[in-house]
Order: structure tokens, then C-alpha cells, then sequence
């Protein structure tokens, strides 16, 4: 991992106020160090498992609900968002956190070769080409299918309230970061909060003009370390995104955003957040990420940079001659300049949803689809699709086992398709994570398929 100084880490001990920024941006607190060590030891652990390895078979699905929060506009009017906005939003986390975003044919040829060779870079953090490798997470995000009671809902993975029922004010009447936390913690939260073992709670809200971020996400707490200030509770935790930062205007053009520049990624960073990653500037000139895949950055980076960017702004350790990961998720570029994450910040949510006690439960409740439930603990061994990574025609390897039907559905848990063949074609399949529902003479197998 990165170095971390003695300044650093005394800065680190004392920061404890939100890192805000101008314009709209990223309001998360900064984890502490006590919590930094801990999850550090963890990752250590696991050094050659799951959480070091981008081949390994350890997957996720975490159901989401969001908290549509409205004053009683009718469903359509702002802030009372339609569906297809979220459902956009899911889309988004889902290319994103699978190392498909829509825009990663933008990382240039060469990107941060020369830099990882300088600094040794584990050959697993690289590509075939030698630049630091775009991870995919294996962590997938389905909207809820239940609710807290069992009850089937009406809008998958949407929670509409009007907070107004509750005795509440209108979110956009706070002015200040302190208190729309407040607000948001003590009131909002508290009152509409799913179980925080079974579902990722975001809640969509409107804002007053004079908030100067988008989105906030609650520090995970760690096994062991429950009362550390800055981690959440089971009354608080979960990711809060601005209405109109939410969805992507390229997919669902008629909803409410910002400008035609919104494209799901404010929700991609916190959810970043949510898991365990940290700014790639580790909120300090030249700080640390504890990711030694991320080149060091002197600070937030913003616009459309590029590449490459701000060679030579660190010097230790030095981030010549590649210069800054603007592209990375964790920064806080406009959307169609980032796409990425590393392997190591993937090593960091890995070790997150294994020893948080709000997150190693996520997935197990039965609350997505069964196509994504499946995901979960797929039979790898009984039944192979090939090749996986696919781009054509995909063959179904199933032993002596009879195929009667196999059932495609895409990440949100929609059959998209359905075919009785071993050979299936997927040429007019858009690039993405696919799931086959394998129903055979003997029983049913789930499969996860990446398009390319």
C-alpha cells in the first residue's frame, strides 16, 4: 500500500468533518485511522484469497431500495422521480461495478504502463497490455423485490414517501452540510430505514441550491469496531443522493437531472464509499488511498481532463510519468470521463462486504430476482458456459444432463430471452453481465455470463 507518513497519519486521527467541494460533489466523511488499520489487517489476511485475487469466484448481489422522498407530487413530478429513472440508475452501478462501463473504451492504450513498471505493480493489478487493470468487482445490484414485511413490492426496489406523513420538513429547507446531516440522521433516516443487513437504503431527495454536494454515504463499520465515530448505525447507514445527480440522462432522457451530463456515476462514487474506498487523493495533498494500484494525486480532479494528467504532482511516491487516475471513480470528474477501478480497491470492498456486520448478509434474503439470487452460489462445476467473457456465440457445457429451457435475464432481474439450445447467440445482446437460468431433467443450475 501506499506510504503513510507520520503528518498523514496524525491528520488522519484528526479530520473528522465531511470533505466538501465546490460544485456538486462527494459529502462522505472520512474514515478514521483506528478503522483504516482494521481494514487494513483484514485485507492483509486475506493477502492470496478472495480479496487479493480478481479471478477468484467469491460474488455478490445487494439488493437496493431506494427512498423516492416527496412532498405528494404525483409519480413523474419532480422529486417524485419515475421508475425508469432508477432503473437507469441500477443499470449504471451494474456496468460500472462489473468493469463494463459504457465509456471504457476511452482508456488510452498505453494507460499507467510506464508508471506501474517504476513502481512494481503485482502483474495481477495489470492487463494484457501492462496498464493497471479495469477490476471487475464480481458485485452486482438488483432493486428489491420484497419488502421488510415479505410483501411483494409494486415498484421493484422503490420506496415512495412522502415526508409530509411523517411530520417532516422538506429536505431542500436545509442550507447547510451540518444540517442536512442532521436532518437526514436524526429525522429522515431513522424513520423510513430498511434493515441494514438485507438492503443497501438509498434515499433520493431534493436539496437547497446552497449544498455544494450531490451525494453522501455512510462509513461501514467493521467487526470489532461498531462505536467508532464516523461509522454508521443501523438507524443511519446507507448512501444519500441528490434527485436530480440520480439516473442517467443517455438511458432515460425524460427524467429530472442537473444537466444531460448526469449519468449515474454520483451514485457510483458514494456506493464506492459505501463499500470501503476512499478519494483517490486520500482527502490530503499527495495522501493515500491504501491502494497501490492508484497513482498518488495532489487533489481532486474535476472537468475532463487528458491523459496523461498532472505528471509529476507527487513525488512520493512519485506518479511519474503517467500522472493522476482521473478516470477512476473515485475521483470527482464528470461522468463520461470516468470508468474505472482498480484491483485493490476492489481488495478494499471485497474485505468490507466480508467483515462488515451491515454488509456480509447482503444477498442472502431472497430479496432479488432468482436469476440474480442464483448469482450468489452459482454450480460452476456442474455446468460451464464458453467462452465467458463472450462476444458472439456462447456454448453450454452441461455434462449428462437434458436441457429443457434456458431463461436469459439481464442485471435488473427482466427475462430478456429464452432459447432450448446448447449454442446461443448473443451478437444482439448489449455488452453487460447476463444470468442463465438452466433448467435441466435433473435440476436447475444459475450462471453468470459477461458480454463483451
Amino acid at each position: 500500500m501506499k506510504i503513510l507518513n507520520t503528518c498523514l497519519i496524525s491528520c488522519l486521527m484528526a479530520f473528522s468533518a465531511s470533505a466538501q467541494v465546490e460544485g456538486f460533489e462527494c459529502g462522505s466523511e472520512t474514515p478514521t485511522y483506528t478503522w483504516e488499520q482494521h481494514l487494513q489487517r483484514l485485507i492483509s489476511s486475506a493477502s492470496g484469497n478472495d480479496a487479493k485475487s480478481s479471478s477468484s469466484g467469491n460474488n455478490y448481489v445487494i439488493p437496493i431500495i431506494f427512498h423516492v422522498i416527496h412532498g405528494g407530487e404525483p409519480v413523474g413530478t419532480y422529486p417524485n422521480i419515475l421508475q425508469d429513472q432508477i432503473v437507469s440508475q441500477v443499470t449504471i452501478l451494474n456496468q460500472d461495478y462489473s468493469g463494463n462501463s459504457y465509456n471504457s473504451s476511452n482508456y488510452p492504450i498505453n494507460a499507467f504502463s510506464s508508471w506501474a513498471a517504476n513502481q512494481n505493480i503485482p502483474f495481477s493489478n495489470l492487463d494484457q497490455k501492462g496498464r493497471i487493470k479495469i477490476a471487475d468487482f464480481n458485485i452486482q445490484f438488483c432493486l428489491a423485490s420484497h419488502d421488510t414485511n415479505g410483501a411483494i413490492l409494486n415498484e421493484p426496489g422503490i420506496d415512495r414517501i412522502n415526508y409530509l406523513s411523517l411530520g417532516l420538513s422538506s429536505p431542500s429547507l436545509f442550507a447547510s452540510q451540518e444540517a442536512m446531516k442532521t436532518y437526514l440522521d436524526q429525522d429522515l433516516k431513522p424513520k423510513t430505514i430498511w434493515n441494514v443487513t438485507q438492503y443497501l437504503n438509498v434515499w433520493v431527495t431534493d436539496k437547497n441550491n446552497a449544498l455544494t454536494y450531490a451525494g453522501v454515504s455512510s462509513v461501514p463499520p467493521l467487526s470489532g469496531l461498531m462505536d467508532l465515530p464516523n461509522t454508521s448505525t443501523d438507524t443511519t447507514d446507507g448512501v444519500w443522493c441528490y434527485t436530480k445527480a440520480t439516473g442517467s440522462y443517455s438511458i432515460f432522457p425524460s427524467g429530472n437531472y442537473i444537466s444531460e451530463f448526469i449519468d449515474g456515476r454520483t451514485l457510483t462514487h458514494e456506493v464506492g464509499h459505501y463499500l470501503g474506498l476512499r478519494h483517490i487523493w486520500g482527502d490530503s495533498a499527495c495522501g493515500t488511498d491504501f491502494c497501490e494500484d492508484t497513482p498518488s494525486a495532489a487533489g481532486q480532479n474535476t472537468g475532463t481532463p487528458t491523459y496523461p494528467h498532472n505528471s509529476g504532482s507527487c513525488a512520493s511516491p512519485s506518479n511519474n510519468p503517467d500522472g493522476e487516475m482521473f478516470m477512476n471513480f473515485m475521483d470527482y470528474t464528470r461522468g463520461p470521463s470516468k470508468y474505472m477501478f482498480t484491483t485493490d480497491q476492489r481488495a478494499r470492498a471485497h474485505a468490507v462486504m466480508q467483515n462488515s456486520p451491515f454488509r456480509n448478509q447482503l444477498g442472502s434474503h431472497n430479496l432479488c430476482s432468482a436469476a440474480s439470487a442464483g448469482y450468489i452460489n452459482p454450480k460452476l462445476d456442474e455446468v460451464t458456459l464458453f467462452p465467458n467473457p463472450a462476444s458472439d456465440l456462447v456454448h453450454l457445457r452441461l455434462g449428462n444432463e437434458k436441457i429443457i429451457r434456458i431463461k436469459i435475464y439481464n442485471t435488473l432481474g427482466l427475462l430478456i430471452g429464452e432459447t432450448g439450445n446448447n449454442e446461443i447467440i448473443l451478437s444482439n445482446f448489449p455488452n453487460g453481465i447476463y444470468f442463465f437460468q438452466i433448467e435441466t431433467d435433473k435440476k436447475t443450475h444459475s450462471v453468470r455470463l459477461s458480454k463483451q
